[in-house]
This record gives structure tokens, sequence and C-alpha cells, in this order.
């Protein structure tokens, strides 16, 4: 089992199809789905804890460094098996540069989708970071010289249109969260392609140990800037970052051992009728129907790319795209 991450990198793990198992076969669907589908509602949980923890003073700088703590506390316990089995020789990088920068790009991004969180609608924030896959297939054309043929750019670009309903350009004015939440979902993509590189030579824990390592240190000296008191209530909220964040990439990694990748990715678009739940009962939030629109048009889009990187990967004569 992999350890937990953080909501970046639970992202950036579907969109790039690592560390968990995508080539799983047909398995137990039931199963899969359900956990997906469980693993996406304690995803809107802990985007609602987070929205919580900013309403009660805390700066998006400090929760993220609160949320990266307590991320690092939930991965030790997986470490023990493998240095054990390896020494602590197995931490070392074996690409110590990029995995140094796939931190740093990791540090930004939490604090980016944090932003996001505290300035935007869940649901909002929640559709537009829907277009992580979108930007993950560019990159992997433009970055890693991988071949993408038509359908994929034309689903790109369906998506877009996506993206474009939800942002209503000329008719609603461009918020300041909305450029957090469209960077954030940029950072994701970027994640997606840096773990694609690095898992070609760095076991899974490694690559999660010094992302973890990465981002506590580098969203503490933000977080300093804005940092407040803890009082027990926001305590309580930090461990509920971590315990939720935990068991959501646990069920996660689980569903896709479960059942084929094409089966389990849709059930993670659930996350927006959760997020929606919650930010309704808790935060008093109404997503109009135009933000469905996009988000469905989006989703739709993002599956069928999943759908085709997976038939693509599983061929091994080349296919026309």
């Amino acid at each position: 089992m992999s350890p937990p991450v953080s909501e970046i990198d639970q992202v950036a793990a579907k969109v790039a199809a690592v560390p968990v198992r995508l080539d799983s076969g047909p398995g137990r669907p039931l199963m899969a789905a359900l956990l997906m589908t469980l693993a996406a509602a304690l995803f809107a949980c802990l985007n609602g804890l987070v929205k919580q923890t900013n309403l009660l003073g805390m700066d998006a700088l400090q929760i993220s460094f609160l949320r990266s703590v307590f991320a690092a506390g939930a991965m030790l316990p997986f470490l023990v098996q493998p240095i054990r089995r390896n020494g602590f020789a197995y931490l070392i990088p074996q690409r110590p540069f990029l995995m140094l920068f796939r931190g740093a790009t990791a540090s930004v991004g939490v604090i980016v989708w944090m932003t996001a969180l505290t300035m935007l609608p869940l649901a909002e924030v929640t559709a537009i970071s829907f277009a992580a896959p979108l930007f993950a297939t560019i990159g992997s054309a433009v970055i890693l010289r991988e071949t993408v043929r038509l359908r994929r750019w034309t689903a790109v670009a369906i998506g877009f249109v996506g993206v474009l309903v939800i942002l209503r350009p000329g008719m609603v004015p461009l918020e300041p969260g909305t450029i957090w939440a469209l960077a954030a979902a940029g950072g994701m993509a970027m994640s997606a392609l840096l773990i694609k590189l690095l898992t070609r030579t760095e076991p899974p824990e490694r690559i999660v140990f010094w992302t973890n390592v990465c981002l506590t240190i580098g969203t503490l000296i933000p977080a300093l800037t804005v940092w407040m008191p803890m009082t027990p209530e926001l305590w309580l909220l930090g461990i509920g970052m971590g315990v939720t964040g935990a068991v959501s990439h646990i069920l996660m990694t689980k569903a896709f051992a479960a059942a084929d990748a094409s089966i389990v990715i849709p059930f993670d678009y659930a996350r927006l009728p959760f997020v929606a739940i919650v930010g309704y009962f808790a935060f008093g939030q109404v997503s109009d129907y135009i933000t469905w629109i996009g988000a469905a048009i989006i989703a739709s889009s993002a599956i069928y790319i999943a759908r085709r990187e997976q038939q693509l990967t599983k061929k091994s004569r080349p296919v026309q795209d």
C-alpha cells in the first residue's frame, strides 16, 4: 500500500497512473466503485475542514503547513518495513535534483490549492480541478515528448470548453480565486508529469518521503509570516485533515488495486456532489447549474483521456489515436 500524500498528489497519482496499480484486471468492480466513492466523500470532508479552519482566522499558508505536517506523520508507519528491509539507504534518491524540484513544485501546489479553497466555493474549486488531466495531456506531449494524437487532443479541446463554461469570460468578472484554482489544476498536472519521470528510477515510498520532507520545509517558511496561535479547536481540525487525507488515499489505493482504472476513475468525480453537499450544509454555498454543466464536460473529457491512455498502455503495438 502506498503511503498517504497531499491532495495535490492524490489527484496527480490518478492523472499519472502511479504509484497505484492501474492494470489490476477486472477484479471486483463493485468494491472498487464503493471504495473510490468513499475516498471522494472523505476528500470532500477534507476540503470542508480546510474551509472551516480558514473561517476561524487561519491563513492558507499556515493551513498548508499543518496539512503537510500531519500528512508527514501519517506517512511514517509506511516507511518502517522498507527501511528495515533495505536500510536508510533506501531513502537516498537516484535523481536528487529532480526529486527536490518535484518537492518544491508540490509545496507551491499545496499552497495554491489551499488558497483557492479559501477564496472560492468548494464546488467551483473542485470543478476547475477536474481540468488537471487536460493540462497533463498537454504537458506529456510538450515536456515528455509523448505522442498525443487527434482523439485525445479533441478531448482536451472539449474539456477546456467546459472550463470556459464554468469561468464564463466576458459574462462574469474573473475572480482571483479562479486564477488560483486554475493554477492548482496546472500544479496537479505538473506533479503528475514529475511522478511519471521519477517512478522510472524511484519507488513510491521514496518519492512520498521526500515530497513530505520538502512540503514540511517549503510550507513552514511562508507559514511563519502569518502564524497564529494554535487553539484546541485548530489542533482538532489539523488532526482531522491528517486523518481524512490519509484514509482517503488508502481507500483510493485499494480501489485501484481492486479493479481496472477505467472502472475506478469515473467514480472519483463523485467528489463534486459530495463537495456541493458539504458546501451547502456547512457553509451555505449553492452552486449554479452552469458550474455543473461545465464540470460534466470536463469530467467526460478527462474520463475519455484516462480510458484512452489505458488502452494504449495495454497494447504492445502503436495504436492510431
